[in-house]
């Protein structure tokens, strides 16, 4: 696991690329599971109309690296939330990232994943710059899941419920319900809290009808949400990289960068809709590099106003 450790400690030196001062939030409160992170990023180019070049890491952290993923266990991965680097794009977020773990094998990899889901954020992670949080309140535990067809229950104890503010609620929904459906074979989740099944959830009287799917929780996506790869997974060359995007025009661009920040790859990708509406998008990027490294894979779409680049994400991926 040395090398998952040192991925971890990378995240803030990843995150020191930056392309402007990380967002304020939305005004709701969610809750942290390490240290307050710095309040400011780098400020570069990404205001500008100039086409993206580098990213270049300003920390001088170094990370050792092994093997890219311990082979005693299983890859997974779960969904937290990631402020938004542009505070200025009318989207400030924070919004779903999923974010890379491993895990021992076992033989329930939906009880695994929210397990590691409701362990929070590493304390590296929430420093990182954007940072990263939860907004599952501590203390929180998993009672139970049933898998019955493509259907998961999800039974949680009461301190899921914990706390006010309509965004940390839907949040927290959308965290457990995008974490459970990662799987290829469940497209739902019917929440229970201590063993009832929930219809009207939390002090905010959020109605839940029936099972929630993905596309009920939307708006816990940013404008140009990765979907795959996950933020620090290992990748070898050709990446396989997809998501949802809601964005003008619906195109996107996306870039690979080497752990220099020089680019090893740059291309739009189009959604199968925009302009108002959710699309899907993916694309395939072949990149060669002399050894394992990290780098960075970033999107952002261009402004139809003044053509500079808006809704700009950057997931750190370990190259092989």
């Amino acid at each position: 696991m040395s090398n998952f450790n040192g991925l971890r400690r990378l995240l803030v030196m990843i995150s020191a690329a930056a392309l402007v001062i990380p967002a304020c939030g939305n005004g709701d409160t969610t809750t942290t599971t390490g240290p307050t992170g710095p309040s400011t990023a780098p400020v570069a180019s990404a205001t500008t109309s100039e086409p993206v070049t580098t990213v270049t890491p300003t920390s001088t952290t170094t990370v050792t690296t092994t093997t890219s993923i311990d082979t005693e266990a299983t890859r997974q991965t779960v969904y937290f939330l990631l402020e938004e680097l542009d505070v200025d794009d009318g989207s400030p977020g924070p919004y779903l990232v999923p974010v890379y773990r491993e895990a021992p094998v076992a033989e329930n990899a939906t009880e695994t994943a929210l397990r590691l889901l409701l362990e929070g954020p590493t304390a590296d992670e929430t420093a990182g710059i954007p940072p990263i949080s939860t907004a599952i309140p501590e203390g929180t535990t998993l009672l139970g899941v049933v898998v019955d067809g493509a259907t998961a229950t999800v039974d949680l104890s009461g301190a899921f419920d914990d706390g006010g503010g309509s965004f940390g609620m839907f949040a927290r929904l959308a965290q457990v319900v995008y974490t459970v459906t990662r799987s290829a074979e469940v497209d739902e989740v019917v929440f229970s809290i201590d063993g009832d099944v929930v219809t009207d959830f939390s002090s905010e009287g959020i109605e839940l009808d029936g099972a929630q799917q993905r596309d009920d929780l939307y708006d816990m996506l940013p404008p140009i949400f990765v979907d795959s790869p996950a933020w620090g997974q290992p990748v070898t060359s050709p990446i396989q990289v997809q998501g949802l995007s809601n964005v003008f025009e619906a195109v996107s661009q996306v870039m690979l960068t080497d752990d220099d920040g020089e680019p090893l790859y740059e291309d739009d990708v189009l959604a199968t809709c925009g302009n108002g509406c959710w699309g899907d998008w993916q694309t395939e990027i072949s990149y060669t590099v002399d050894r394992e490294q990290f780098g960075a894979l970033i999107v952002w779409a261009f402004s139809a106003e003044d053509g500079s680049r808006i809704n700009i994400r950057e997931y750190p991926v370990l190259l092989n």
